[in-house]
């Protein structure tokens, strides 16, 4: 009985490494299956082809310049902040004659807001107040060599300028850049045709094509550099693809204009060891604040002062032997919205003779910017239209109709597109995101108006892919 038991245990155990062996045999066969299986070319996906041929371009070209920008910064430093104030002005008066002198018109210069700042220097761990720097930079039109060349002759005789530099560009450069774009074209299409005639085959349509235009905007020299680089891809003769091709381009705009409302920031400070000694000083000094804008015919309404702050001062914010003094700080912030850039400029004249008061921003706003940038978006949608037409012709079609429009910085059709390069500072200004612009000051005159621009530069993005004919 015990051998019979013995004998069907055994039966029992070789049935059961049979089917072991049977299933692990499966699921070799499948593992293999699966590694072989893996080997095979991915399914063709819609629109793509099996085969074509790649190539890339560049063009450069070289423009005699036609017009030239000489930048530059008026800096004057002194310990009181009224006088170093001051001496911007009578400096900027000192300008304004030279540029009389030399014919500039008041449409041939740029003023840029004038900057007010605390000055300060470091060391053993203790910081030293140094003084206060009023400065403003100033562009200037030129359309000669020779006439920007004079006036870095006659600038360099002011102490009070400093970082002067003349850059050149071109008048007419969207056209040229256009005549690039489709001389880059041509050239890849004869690449992409030796490439293919080298292996025994002609090319076909294209299929797509991306890349990018420059001109250069920092040219010391004569002349400007225009240049286009892109990647395109061709059909091959009996490979034609089913799916469509498309081109696709971006078109960063920025235009100025006209600030019809004017926001001045003063900051009011005051330090000391007496808390409720510190709140008198506070409400007297805004008060001042306050009474000075009402006196220019600012509404109330108009005026926004926030909530006073007291703390104590960190150590890095006492200078010099001051340690055991002060300990308080009390701040308040004043924002005042005006309609007249005269009466701004006033403001900013005023508080700027006040003590513990300083000026954080003076800024033009537009009221109105959502529509206008509604202008400037039409604007880069013609100029991507143009430069979406200079592409396929270059390559000997036609354009076809829009597919695809985005206004965001990062192209979501992948990769770079034809119109400006990704890292270009342009591009993240586009979105509107950054500091306001204290642009254009296009005026003659010598008064205080001249202490805040008066015109704000709108931009816009937009990516347009469409198809090729």
């Amino acid at each position: 009985m015990q051998n019979k038991v013995s004998y069907v245990v055994i039966i029992v155990l070789a049935f059961v490494c049979l089917v072991l062996s049977l299933s692990i045999g499966r699921a070799s066969d499948v593992s293999a299956q699966t590694k072989v299986s893996s080997l095979e070319p991915a399914p063709e996906q819609e629109g793509q082809p099996l085969g074509g041929v790649t190539v890339s371009s560049e063009e450069t070209k070289n423009f005699l310049a036609d017009e030239y920008v000489t930048s530059f910064k008026m800096v004057l430093k002194d310990k009181n902040k009224d006088v170093a104030y001051k001496r911007l002005n009578e400096s900027r008066e000192k300008i304004l004659a030279l540029l009389q002198k030399h014919s500039v018109g008041p449409q041939g210069y740029e003023l840029l807001s004038t900057s007010l700042e605390k000055e300060w220097d470091y060391a053993k761990g203790k910081r030293f107040f140094l003084g206060y720097t009023a400065s403003q930079m100033v562009k200037v039109i030129s359309h000669s060599k020779q006439e920007s060349d004079s006036l870095e002759f006659d600038l360099a005789s002011f102490a009070f300028v400093d970082n002067v530099s003349t850059q050149s560009r071109l008048k007419n450069a969207e056209t040229l850049e256009v005549d690039v774009i489709k001389s880059a074209c041509k050239k890849a299409s004869r690449q992409a045709e030796v490439n293919a005639q080298s292996v025994g085959a002609n090319i076909g349509k294209v299929i797509s094509v991306e890349g990018s235009s420059e001109v250069e905007k920092l040219s010391s020299s004569d002349s400007v550099e225009v240049s286009a680089s892109l990647m395109a891809t061709l059909s091959l003769d009996g490979m034609e693809s089913s799916g469509k091709s498309y081109v696709r381009v971006v078109q960063v705009e920025h235009k100025k204009f006209l600030a019809d409302k004017f926001v001045v920031i003063a900051n009011i400070m005051f330090d000391g060891t007496d808390k409720e000694q510190l709140f008198k000083q506070m409400n007297v000094r805004r008060g001042d604040v306050v009474q000075m804008a009402k006196g220019l015919g600012v509404a109330e309404s108009e005026i926004e002062a926030q909530s006073m702050t007291l703390r104590k001062k960190q150590k890095y914010e006492f200078y010099g032997n001051e340690s055991s003094k002060n300990v308080f700080l009390a701040t308040q912030r004043v924002t005042v919205n005006f309609t007249s850039k005269d009466a701004a400029g006033a403001f900013l004249d005023g508080i700027v003779g006040l003590e513990n008061v300083n000026v954080f921003k003076a800024e033009p706003v537009l009221k109105n910017e959502d529509s206008l940038r509604v202008q400037v978006v039409n604007i880069a949608g013609k100029k991507a239209m143009a430069r979406a037409k200079a592409i396929v012709e270059g390559f000997g079609g036609s354009l076809g109709k829009v597919v695809a429009v985005s206004n965001k910085p990062l192209d979501e059709f992948g990769g770079t597109v034809l119109g400006a390069r990704y890292n270009d500072l342009s591009l993240r200004k586009a979105r509107g995101k950054s500091l306001p612009a204290y642009d254009i000051l296009m005026a003659g005159s010598s008064e205080s108006k001249m202490n805040i621009a008066d015109s704000v530069s709108v931009s816009a993005y937009l990516a347009i892919m469409a198809e090729i004919k």
